[in-house]
């Protein structure tokens, strides 16, 4: 039996799944994240040997490692395991295969980080992903650190009450809002993830607090929806992206999220919508089956979700 490695590396979490050419499971990993300007040099290393000792490659032989991921991940996998291709096929690929999408499409990339990206004639175009240093508008830790500054606002009597501010020390086990200051500085000294995860890590609090009639957290919610749809338009515009390329979503802001997908949705006019079924990690092995065989139907991606259920898509289901 040959055996495939893809790997998601994403700004919080690497998600991996090691699979036979006949598609089969052999085994599947998730991991804090691997790339260096997210996170402690330290972290990466101890990541990187966590994701090897639970994809359990020592000593195999892995046909192909595909999927988006740093240089460094290829380096220390190939020290503990023999590789033969390495591909880094990239978000845009992975996300559309993930959605059944194998010619033209466009991905709305949500997670911690957010991108538009755009597969035309076989052209690919981008924009947005400029990273939390610069500008990562829409994103998750966009909405996180909104919510941290408005919270912030609160508590020094210049901006308006939120929930935001009882809710963010309350999730940092720090008490109510009179401990928001503690709150805070603690993640400063969380040794098992970055500053960026954990405040992108605050995207389904915000959420939640939006649901329950929250103004301030929904007025997050809806501005930063609508500057992920303004990146859409802008791209499709710029590019002259017929109407009828279908759009997909993914990255994990858009679930158990109704008032940011809503808002993002009703900005964008008739485009056709592919929910997916499946995370960008499982865009490799459905990729695989299309090459194999020419095709790629729901029922594929029902068995693909079933035989990886940690990796299903359920946009209505937080993760």
């Amino acid at each position: 039996m040959k055996y495939y490695l893809s790997l998601d590396s994403g700004g919080t979490k690497v998600a991996a799944v090691l699979y036979g050419e006949d598609l089969s499971r052999r085994s599947a990993a998730v991991c804090g994240s691997l790339r260096r300007n997210t996170t402690p040099a330290g972290l990466v290393k101890a990541h990187a040997m966590e994701l090897v000792d639970k994809l359990g490659v020592r000593g195999m032989r892995i046909e192909a490692l595909y999927g988006t991921f740093e240089p460094y991940a290829a380096e220390e996998l190939s020290k503990v395991c023999e590789i033969g291709e390495i591909k880094v096929t990239g978000e845009l690929d992975m996300g559309l295969s993930a959605a059944g999408i194998f010619g033209d499409g466009i991905l709305a990339l949500c997670g911690t980080g957010a991108t538009v990206f755009a597969r035309v004639n076989g052209n690919a175009y981008a924009t947005g992903g400029y990273g939390a240093a610069v500008s990562d508008e829409g994103s998750g830790y966009w909405i996180g650190r909104q919510a941290f500054i408005a919270a912030i606002r609160d508590s020094e009597g210049r901006g308006p009450r939120t929930s935001l501010t009882d809710a963010i020390p309350e999730k940092l086990g720090s008490g109510g809002r009179d401990r928001l200051r503690e709150a805070i500085f603690s993640i400063y000294r969380d040794d098992k993830r970055s500053p960026t995860a954990s405040v992108a890590a605050f995207t389904p609090t915000v959420a939640e607090e939006a649901e329950r009639g929250d103004v301030v957290a929904r007025g997050i919610m809806e501005e930063s929806a609508s500057l992920l749809s303004a990146q859409l338009s802008y791209l499709c515009k710029r590019y002259e992206i017929p109407d009828n390329v279908p759009l997909t979503l993914s990255g994990s802001v858009w679930r158990g999220n109704p008032v940011f997908t809503r808002t993002f949705l009703d900005q964008i006019g008739n485009r056709p919508v592919i929910i997916p079924k499946l995370e960008p990690v499982l865009g490799a092995p459905a990729k695989h089956k299309y090459i194999q065989t020419g095709s790629f139907t729901d029922e594929d991606a029902e068995k693909l979700a079933a035989d990886y259920p940690e990796f299903a898509y359920d946009i209505n289901r937080k993760k």
